[in-house]
């Protein structure tokens, strides 16, 4: 009985501290771009599938476009210095540091994200649009092809 306790605990602080996110509720607030207008603001439930380096990840927009795919965890190496909003800055990107910049202040990709593991994911909608969702708990950014960047919150 003892061993079974322990192993279940080893495995909980695992996945509380390996980075990765579980079922937990995660939700995508725009921040920027077209979505902004929208009021009330649409709010983006994701989900996540646990995982050490990988796992699953899927989320409905507002309008009803659905996306299933898996992230992956990725080494943040260098800044990519795209405008937001630009279809120069639409995914897929090497990494999403223009938008870290612009969710949570100027020189925080660099500050905090550059040479650490983050978790990416690239997810083709079902009417088309392209999203790139990048993490590491208990931030994150997500940038669509519509020009939008979104601020990913843990519940």
């Amino acid at each position: 009985m003892k061993t079974k306790l322990a192993l279940a605990l080893a495995l909980l602080c695992v996945c509380m501290f390996s980075g990765s996110t579980g079922a937990f509720g995660q939700k995508l607030y725009p921040v920027s771009g077209p979505a902004t207008t929208v009021t009330p603001p649409s709010v983006i439930a994701v989900k996540f599938g646990f995982g050490i380096r990988s796992g699953k990840i899927s989320l409905v927009l507002a309008n009803g476009e659905s996306f299933q795919g898996s992230w992956k965890s990725v080494t943040a190496s260098a800044i990519n210095p795209k405008s937001p909003g630009t279809p120069t800055s639409y995914p897929p990107q090497p990494n999403l540091s223009f938008a870290w910049d612009a969710v949570y202040g100027t020189g925080d990709f660099a500050a905090h994200r550059l040479g650490g593991i983050l978790a990416q994911a690239i997810l083709t909608g079902s009417q088309g649009t392209v999203l790139q969702v990048e993490f590491r708990n208990p931030w994150g950014v997500t940038v669509d092809n519509r020009g939008n960047i979104y601020k990913m919150v843990w519940k």
